[in-house]
């Protein structure tokens, strides 16, 4: 049996929407995780878009479907993998931060022992805030030959409307061209990371040349997280550690004392 555009709608997508609700709301009571519930969205969405390829569905009845998914919080993410970085920042997901120096890339060489963890100091412990949001320290490690600082924001509700926003044009794009349509390309696939945006600096009273060796992030609606490791590790006594963080314009937005885990 063929199906029109509007009897598929609410034969399958509709019923399969209701049912993503009915999960979530069971997930609240930790029945079902979200992965599951991303991938549903997944294919409803790309079903949406063959239908609306095709011709079965109208660009209202797509463009309505779409919002659907978007409003049920299961319409799928659009990243992109930058070549400066060479990682992928898939929501949920930890990616490694590539560090440079220079034009020439860093080698890593065997350390001449094997390096061991001396201090954890745990948190949540809040560090400042940003536009007006909280930043909580997660943990800080101190190694012997590095040291650690984790910590996350809430990104806010003017970030997430970008992402949406930035997701949604970034598919619309894809549409055009699938269709064969000349458009043209969105400038950013993703809005930025408010903490990822950010320029990071540790800093001491012994003026220790710290530098950027590495770290994680994870980015998503509702978390904004950052691991961030410097080398070499802090002197025995380094007097107030400190932790700046300066945005595009090179104003400080963060200044805050990180204690050192003994």
């Amino acid at each position: 049996m063929v199906l029109s555009g509007e009897q598929w709608l609410a034969e399958i997508f509709r019923p399969a929407v209701a049912g993503v609700s009915r999960a979530r709301r069971e997930r609240s009571v930790g029945a079902v995780s979200v992965d599951p519930l991303r991938m549903v969205g997944s294919r409803l969405a790309a079903q949406v878009e063959a239908l609306g390829d095709t011709g079965v569905l109208t660009d209202e009845q797509e463009r309505a479907a779409l919002d659907t998914l978007e409003r049920t919080g299961i319409m799928p993410e659009i990243r992109t993998t930058s070549a400066a970085t060479s990682s992928s920042m898939a929501a949920g997901a930890f990616a490694p931060v590539a560090v440079q120096a220079g034009s020439a890339p860093v080698v890593a060489r065997e350390p001449l022992e094997p390096p061991t963890l001396r201090g954890v100091l745990v948190g949540p412990r809040p560090l400042g805030q940003l536009d007006g949001r909280p930043i909580t320290l997660i943990s800080a490690e101190l190694w012997s030959d590095r040291f650690l600082v984790d910590l996350y924001t809430n990104p806010g509700p003017e970030h997430r409307d970008r992402r949406a926003q930035a997701a949604r044009e970034q598919l619309e794009w894809m549409k055009r061209q699938r269709r064969g349509q000349a458009t043209e390309r969105p400038g950013r696939a993703v809005a930025g990371s408010p903490l990822a945006d950010l320029t990071w600096q540790l800093r001491d009273e012994q003026d220790t040349a710290y530098r950027r060796t590495g770290g994680s992030a994870e980015s998503g609606d509702h978390l904004d997280r950052q691991r961030m490791q410097w080398s070499p590790a802090p002197p025995a006594h380094p007097g107030r550690l400190t932790l700046l963080a300066t945005d595009t314009t090179g104003t400080i937005v963060l200044d805050a004392e990180i204690p050192v885990p003994r």
